[in-house]
């Protein structure tokens, strides 16, 4: 049998800790960033001349060049690097002089975890943190992981633990759900990712759990566990996100998108 899923409602070292293990099933912090501020970030996020489609699961368009679109291609991670830090400044300057929730929550990810946490390195470069993403209604989505090994030339990330994060400034008013299958993919599944924006749906079983966030709220999960979106109906679906890689519990934390 199953077990049942399990969901904290608090952010600390020690749902973290959980979560990494598979011991819970997601953190979800509702009302994480005031509504009213959600509403005006998400104005100008999903009328910025700078939205473009990901290379991958290109149903999304986003601010910031994430990582997934590198593909392993010189010329790609070069741009990325190089337009990393002015990219957190430039959707920073959205709602200056106020936080950014994911600025909200790199204080906070740096203030519970005890070794802290910084911007992850690649090839000794800085990478980009806080992408923000909208998703159309409608868009359809393939379930797929994230596993940042996936990412990179050689393969190696030195992760023992990724989780994403969302914070969710728009939901449609309906979709948009958050399904997890609470399982990793095969390894042939893992390959098929490398070449595809995800793994087709009739080829799995339904999701063990679906989270359906208000706007403000944050959810953290295991990223390297299947998971997707369900077409949103009626609006748009806008939300702020990044990765967290775990590396032991006497290591710091370390985010990027």
């Amino acid at each position: 049998m199953l077990k049942a899923v399990e969901i904290s409602k608090e952010l600390t070292a020690e749902s973290i800790r959980k979560l990494v293990a598979k011991n819970i099933d997601a953190i979800h912090v509702p009302g994480f960033y005031p509504s009213d501020l959600s509403a005006e970030f998400s104005r100008r996020i999903a009328g910025h001349s700078d939205l473009e489609a990901y290379k991958v699961q290109n149903a999304l368009k986003r601010l910031g060049m994430g990582y997934v679109d590198v593909g392993k291609d010189a010329d790609n991670a070069s741009r990325y690097h190089s337009e990393a830090v002015r990219s957190i400044w430039g959707i920073r300057d959205l709602v200056y002089p106020r936080m950014t929730p994911l600025d909200h929550f790199r204080l906070l990810l740096e203030e519970v975890w005890p070794a802290g946490a910084t911007i992850q390195t690649i090839d000794g470069q800085k990478s980009f943190v806080g992408t923000c993403r909208v998703i159309e209604p409608g868009a359809t989505m393939l379930p797929h992981n994230d596993r940042l090994a996936r990412m990179l030339v050689d393969g190696q990330s030195g992760l023992t633990g990724q989780l994403a994060v969302n914070v969710y400034l728009d939901m449609p008013p309906s979709g948009g759900d958050l399904e997890l299958w609470l399982s990793e993919p095969t390894p042939e599944q893992d390959k098929i990712q490398e070449t595809s924006d995800g793994l087709e749906r009739s080829e799995l079983s339904e999701p063990r759990m679906v989270i359906r966030p208000q706007n403000g709220d944050l959810v953290l999960f295991n990223s390297q566990l299947i998971h997707c979106v369900s077409p949103g109906v009626g609006g748009q679906r806008v939300t702020m996100s990044c990765f967290v890689g775990y590396r032991g519990d006497d290591e710091p934390l370390s985010y990027w998108s």
